[in-house]
């Protein structure tokens, strides 16, 4: 199926529209997929290396982080994830067979997941992080949330493929004059957003006291830095 929802607003038939690679002419194929398997194993290759990511999988399951916890198990919370959101309403979206994968929440789908057992976390990433969101789009406009976005690592020859969601979503959001939201969980990542015409509103950090750079346990650890992103095609006051 291809990325088009229900005709409701101009942006979507922009969406349905393929998007191009800049350097050169190939059309990358992109479409909203209810193919969880062949989505969940793309972002497992995608953050096969990445203790931040694993972290927040164990603390939404409630997973101490003392206790024992194989990849299998974080890659199959994630798998948990997508079809939940997917339940939800979110729009799972993949492009050039599966190369990338992201899941979006729409201005008509937005879903709040349930908080954990730790206050504290779930003032970081739920009550704060809300708050400022709100504070910060302009009254009257809504916005699509990035909860993932990965692409396959074991392919880096394959070129394009995040660029063709992020233009999708981009022409539509600027069409329904939408925000997207998102939050950069590496330095990384926020170089990439940023690539791409996000920009950083919020530094955060979570899992400190808990856990290492490494998500290894240390009650002395400084945890994870991240960042709360937003793209608008007008000006929003407060990027820093």
């Amino acid at each position: 199926m291809s990325i088009i929802s229900p005709p409701v607003s101009p942006g979507e038939a922009v969406a349905s529209q393929p998007s191009k690679e800049r350097h050169s002419r190939t059309v990358i194929p992109l479409n909203l997929t209810k193919d969880v398997e062949r989505a969940s194993k793309c972002l497992d290759k995608a953050f096969a290396d990445s203790p931040a990511n694993d972290y927040l999988m164990k603390k939404f399951f409630n997973v101490s982080v003392r206790e024992p916890c194989s990849k299998a198990r974080v890659n199959s919370m994630l798998k948990y994830f997508l079809h939940l959101y997917d339940d939800f309403g979110a729009e799972i979206v993949e492009a050039n067979g599966f190369d990338a994968v992201a899941v979006w929440t729409t201005p008509k789908s937005h879903f709040h997941q349930n908080e954990t057992n730790d206050a504290k976390f779930n003032d970081i990433f739920f009550t704060n992080l809300g708050r400022v969101t709100k504070s910060l789009i302009p009254e009257g406009v809504d916005y699509y949330y990035l909860f993932i976005i990965g692409k396959d690592l074991t392919h880096p020859e394959i070129r394009g493929s995040v660029r063709a969601i992020f233009d999708a979503y981009k022409k539509r959001a600027d069409a329904e004059n939408c925000a997207m939201v998102l939050e950069a969980i590496s330095e990384k990542a926020k170089s990439v957003y940023e690539y791409f015409g996000f920009k950083n509103y919020l530094d955060f950090s979570f899992g400190q006291n808990e856990v290492d750079s490494n998500g290894n346990y240390d009650p002395n650890g400084e945890g994870f830095n991240a960042h709360l992103m937003i793209y608008y095609k007008n000006e929003i006051p407060g990027a820093i």
